[in-house]
């Protein structure tokens, strides 16, 4: 079967022929003008499991039974306009297809990387509980910065609480005040110390990096106001929030732990 019709009333079908899919679809808008109906081309051929017939790429055609891709012979533009498919250039329909194919596959592993992370904090705050409640310990709190490792020693997973920080809006006081340190130094002195301070705090989308700004802190300037700007710069600094990272490393056979990647660019 290389032929598939979809509507809200009879569901998926496929069909030995592209005619026998568009009589189907036609006959489904017939009956109820109203069904959103979808037919195409079976794009990978399914194979013989012997206990029966799988399609290789059910995933892509549960996607356009949910989000039908041609409706009536038509396709609908980024505008939300439906062009009848002769209207297309060949190439954008190749586009399409290429990256809807690797749309639905990062769709279904996003969705399944979201669910294993989850998993795996559960599975980690049920130990930890239990820990706690072994040595009779109140537990406060989640878990922070934790080491586990099989009792081989050939898989150690690692749990850190990275905190997100940023700045408040004494950030702006803070380089008026390093600034003010500056002008009170020779020119020849201050020039370098100057592109940096300008530097560091360029805004991007109306926010300062707090990567670039902390570094701030080694430069070696004797001066009461840079200090007094120092100070501000870390009462301005503050925790907007915690993220939870989980990693998995292996042993190899020189002892080495090497991370186990789950991150696309990594391969």
């Amino acid at each position: 079967m290389d032929f598939y019709s979809y509507s809200p009333n009879t569901g998926m079908q496929y069909h030995a022929t592209d005619k026998e899919a568009r009589d189907t679809a036609t006959e489904s808008l017939r009956v109820n003008p109203i069904e959103t109906v979808t037919w195409g081309e079976v794009r990978e051929r399914g194979t013989d499991t012997g206990a029966g017939y799988v399609l290789k790429n059910a995933l892509r055609l549960t996607y356009e039974a949910e989000h039908p891709q041609v409706i009536n012979g038509r396709m609908e533009n980024a505008n939300g306009d439906l062009v009848l498919i002769q209207n297309i250039k060949e190439m954008d329909l190749l586009f399409h297809d290429m990256v809807l194919e690797i749309a639905v596959y990062w769709l279904y592993l996003s969705g399944k990387i979201e669910r294993f992370k989850g998993y795996n904090f559960r599975d980690v705050t049920t130990v930890v509980t239990a820990m706690f409640e072994k040595h009779e310990v109140k537990r406060g709190g989640t878990e922070g910065n934790m080491t586990f490792r099989t009792f081989d020693g050939r898989y150690k997973l690692n749990i850190a609480i990275q905190k997100q920080l940023t700045f408040g809006p004494e950030w702006q006081a803070a380089q008026a005040k390093l600034l003010e340190a500056l002008d009170e130094m020779l020119p020849e002195e201050a020039a370098n110390a100057r592109t940096i301070v300008n530097a560091s705090f360029k805004q991007t989308d109306g926010q300062v990096s707090v990567s670039k700004i902390l570094p701030l802190r080694h430069l070696k300037i004797e001066n009461d106001k840079w200090k007094a700007g120092m100070e501000i710069v870390s009462d301005a600094l503050m925790v907007a929030g915690k993220k939870k990272q989980i990693r998995l490393y292996e042993r190899n056979e020189v002892g080495r732990y090497i991370a186990i990647p789950l991150d696309i660019a990594a391969f």
